[in-house]
């Protein structure tokens, strides 16, 4: 979880002070996204069919008396896959938060589940900027509060909480019930959920500012990213730093791993580099955004998916841009893969979206947040569960 703010160019790494960000002026703008528009349909209040007799290069006719029906829209969909983008307009998701049946069923069809808040947790006494999910199903989120709470999902009540020395940037479950988490004090504590005294167990200390992410590289190693520009790679058992990963020039303020071990950091150098960190070497340099890196995560297709103070969000493959997508009004803060057909982003213009990897379209945005959201991630039991300066988590089904 990044916590620099690129919009001050004189930025001070080592002062606090300047993490505040303003609240975005919200507005109803609809979502758009900068690529080439291939057979969109469009249905601007006036109502097209689809012309069968070419299922390839399918031709769109404007009708004001009759209306694409379902079926139709499920062969031509089925038929010709991912090549059509539909307009927001289709299926209305983004700009409407009320679904219409109609909506609906095209929407469950594509196993998009549409979701709406259903608990509120006044989590922290402070901003909420991390959360994870544990091994058991519970959650563990990290506030400025300088506290770590163990959330029930089945109770929403808070089972345990650890006190830390500063404001919780970061965790990670490294093993069950063992957790790890990174602060503003540039140490990573080790705690055991299970020791009843709530005491930190170890701190691997080496990095010069505070920590912004924690990884799992293997069944021995973790990684951890840090403002003093630097990755490290620690060896959980040994508690040593194996291996520093030097490369970026500013802050480094995200960091992921990818499905074939390597690791995928993103930063305030505006950024991003997939690093074999078993061989210290950075095997690639992503660049694209203008302005900083806050948010990685790599989609089951392979394609990796970054987040930015320019509130774009960039789809890659190792190589190369394939699709920015537009839509959010702020800094886009955090990622989360969904299942085999979206993806979620979290934005400090305080909402979460919602996004369809068959045609690269927001389809629908959450609203409720009263302040930017830091976090998102999803759980196992297949709902949303985000955090937010607003002091809160949301669960979202």
């Amino acid at each position: 979880m990044g916590c620099c703010d690129s919009e001050n160019k004189h930025f001070n790494k080592y002062d606090l002070s300047q993490l505040e960000e303003k609240p975005p002026n919200l507005n109803n703008q609809a979502n758009k996204i900068n690529r080439p528009k291939i057979n969109m349909i469009q249905d601007n209040k006036s109502s097209q069919k689809i012309l069968q007799n070419d299922i390839n290069n399918v031709q769109i006719a404007s009708n004001e008396n009759e209306n694409i029906n379902d079926a139709q829209y499920l062969n031509v969909k089925n038929s010709i896959g991912s090549s059509i983008n539909f307009d927001n307009s289709t299926i209305n998701l983004s700009a409407n938060p009320e679904i219409d049946e109609k909506d609906r069923s095209i929407f469950d069809s594509m196993n998009l589940a549409s979701f709406n808040c259903i608990k509120t947790i006044e989590a922290h006494d402070e901003k909420v900027v991390c959360l994870t999910e544990l091994t058991s199903g519970k959650i563990a989120t990290g506030s400025y509060d300088c506290k770590i709470k163990i959330w029930n999902l089945s109770t929403y009540e808070c089972e345990k909480t650890l006190n830390e020395n500063g404001y919780v940037f970061c965790l990670l479950e490294f093993e069950k019930n063992m957790l790890l988490s990174g602060t503003n004090e540039n140490k990573i504590q080790l705690w055991d959920l299970n020791n009843s005294f709530s005491q930190n167990l170890h701190s691997f200390e080496g990095h010069l500012l505070w920590i912004n992410c924690l990884v799992k590289c293997n069944h021995r190693c973790f990684a951890s990213c840090s403002n003093d520009s630097d990755i490290r790679v620690w060896d959980y058992y040994t508690k040593e730093c194996k291996t520093i990963l030097k490369g970026h020039n500013d802050c480094v303020l995200a960091l992921i791993k990818l499905n074939d071990g390597r690791l995928c950091s993103g930063s305030s150098d505006l950024t991003i580099k997939i690093w074999n960190w078993e061989l210290n070497i950075c095997d690639a340099t992503l660049t694209g955004h203008t302005k900083w890196v806050k948010c990685l995560c790599q989609l089951k297709n392979g394609y990796i998916v970054s987040g930015s103070d320019d509130k774009t969000i960039k789809v890659w493959n190792e190589e190369n841009l394939l699709e920015i997508l537009s839509g959010h009004t702020h800094s886009v803060r955090a990622l989360c893969q969904m299942n085999e057909n979206s993806f979620a982003s979290a934005s400090f213009d305080q909402t979460i979206k919602i996004w369809s990897l068959n045609n690269m379209k927001c389809i629908q945005t959450l609203e409720g947040h009263l302040s930017n959201v830091t976090g998102i991630i999803y759980h196992s039991s297949g709902c949303l569960i985000s955090c937010s300066n607003d002091h809160t988590i949301k669960i979202w089904k």
